[in-house]
C-alpha cells in the first residue's frame, strides 16, 4: 500500500506500477527512490508516493493485540464478578453479546435487579444509549426478551431520565 493520494505495487529500481487516484490527467514523469515514487501529471502538480505497507500492518497487529488484551480483560472482569466494570468494558468495546451475558449474571444474583438498577445510574448518557440500542436487539429474540425488558426497565427507572429527555440523542 502506498501512502499519499493513490496506491501503487512494486518497487523495482526502475519499474513502479502506480494507479493514482489524485488526478484524472496523464502521468508524464515518474521518478523512483529506495523508498519513494515522485510522479508529475498533465495538471502540472508532482505527488510523493510512500510505501506505508509496514506501518499499516504494525498498526492491525498492535490494535488487534490491544482488542485481544480488552477481551481477556473482560473475561477476567467476569470471572472475578467485577460486573460494573465488566458492563462498561463490554459497552466500550461494543459487545452485545458479552454486555447481555453481564447482565444475565448480575440478574442471577439475590438482588440482581436492584444491583442493575445502580449499575445503570452510573453509566454515561452515550453508554446508556449504546445500551437501548443493545436491549432493542436482545428484545428481538424470546431467548433475551426477560432480560431485555429488565434492562430496559433498569434505564427508565433510573435517575437519568431528566438528563435523557435534555439530550438530543434521546
Amino acid at each position: 500500500t502506498w501512502g499519499g493520494t493513490g496506491s501503487g505495487t512494486g518497487t523495482a529500481a526502475a519499474e513502479a506500477v502506480v494507479s493514482t487516484q489524485s488526478t484524472g490527467d496523464k502521468c508524464w514523469a515518474l521518478m523512483t527512490t529506495e523508498d519513494k515514487i515522485i510522479s508529475g501529471a498533465a495538471d502540472s502538480l508532482l505527488s510523493f508516493w510512500k510505501d506505508v505497507t509496514v506501518e499499516e500492518e504494525e498498526r492491525e497487529i498492535e490494535e488487534e493485540r490491544h482488542q485481544s488484551e480488552q477481551q481477556q480483560e473482560l473475561r477476567n472482569l467476569l470471572f472475578e464478578g467485577k460486573f460494573a466494570a465488566a458492563l462498561a468494558l463490554s459497552l466500550t468495546l461494543n459487545m452485545p453479546y458479552k454486555c447481555l451475558t453481564v447482565a444475565e449474571k448480575i440478574l442471577q444474583l439475590e438482588d440482581g435487579t436492584s444491583q442493575l438498577r445502580s449499575l445503570v445510574e452510573n453509566l454515561h448518557l452515550d453508554q446508556i444509549d449504546i445500551l437501548l440500542e443493545y436491549v432493542a436487539t436482545w428484545n428481538t429474540n424470546s431467548k433475551h426478551t426477560i432480560t431485555a425488558q429488565t434492562v430496559l426497565f433498569a434505564i427508565l427507572s433510573s435517575n437519568k431520565h431528566s438528563e435523557m429527555a435534555s439530550s438530543p440523542k434521546f
